[in-house]
């Protein structure tokens, strides 16, 4: 299919996949469209690319982005996977200047940030699916997902409350937050599904947007789940230059896929 055709193009020389077609191989887009394609050569680059510390991401002069977790549901059962979950379960959030400071605290994007939704919800998702018994960890995570849940349901990046203002909730967002809920909080869940379902018409024309919340209505059998899945692909039809992770979901959607299933 042309979904298919478009995605390969962002695969590099090296086995890897960048953010789009032509740039550098990165470990995010490399992890997604490896289990989007089951993709072996991809899965070669991850484990390649590995650092000594069982980490995977990209550093910018003094920024390190971190993507471990969603790495971990690209490799196999192995010894690289085991040191990549190691990282996972040892990376915490920053709610101090000078350190931790009190929980939860969920997963960060960089070193010594804040924990927010969509890199908690992947960590979550990477020890549900690669370390069940890491249940503290877990149950951290969960905690950021109850108390950053906004009001009414779904998340934003993270603050449900700014300078007094009650923050609206985010489709993506919403998305991964509600699929990371979906086998430990029925409530979270629930609400996460009416909001994707309340919202997703009024961010249909955004690709990744679009498609993260037609994978998980899907996934949850909403009753939407046609219809939003149609505006997913009218959204890749009509989008000119997707990205690669964009276009990972846009599969995941059209094929009823899950993202944390890992590789068939």
């Amino acid at each position: 299919m042309d979904l298919e055709r478009d995605l390969r193009r962002a695969r590099n020389v090296d086995g890897g996949y960048g953010s789009v077609a032509g740039s550098s191989s990165e470990a995010e887009p490399t992890a997604m469209a490896a289990v989007a394609l089951s993709d072996e050569d991809a899965v070669s680059w991850l484990l390649d690319a590995q650092r000594l510390d069982g980490s995977f991401g990209m550093q910018v002069g003094s920024v390190v982005a971190d993507h471990t977790a969603v790495a971990c549901l690209a490799l196999p059962a192995d010894d690289p996977r085991e040191r990549a979950l190691d990282h996972v379960e040892r990376t915490v959030g920053a709610n101090d200047p000078a350190g931790p400071g009190s929980p939860p605290y969920g997963w960060p994007w960089t070193d010594g940030a804040h924990g927010w939704i969509e890199p908690t919800s992947w960590g979550m998702l990477a020890l549900l699916a690669g370390r069940p018994s890491s249940t503290s960890r877990i149950n951290d995570g969960l905690a950021v997902l109850r108390t950053q849940e906004c009001v009414g349901g779904g998340w934003n990046y993270g603050t449900r409350v700014g300078f007094g203002v009650v923050q609206s909730p985010f489709l993506q967002t919403t998305a991964i937050g509600t699929r990371a809920a979906r086998d430990v909080d029925a409530g979270l869940t629930a609400r996460g599904l009416e909001i994707l379902e309340r919202r997703w018409r009024d961010e249909a024309e955004g690709l990744l947007s679009i498609s993260s919340a037609a994978t998980v209505i899907g996934l949850l059998g909403g009753p939407s789940a046609n219809a939003v899945r149609a505006a997913a692909e009218s959204a890749y039809r009509s989008t000119e230059l997707p990205d690669t992770i964009a276009l990972c979901w846009t599969l995941f959607a059209l094929e009823g896929r899950d993202p944390a299933a890992g590789v068939r």
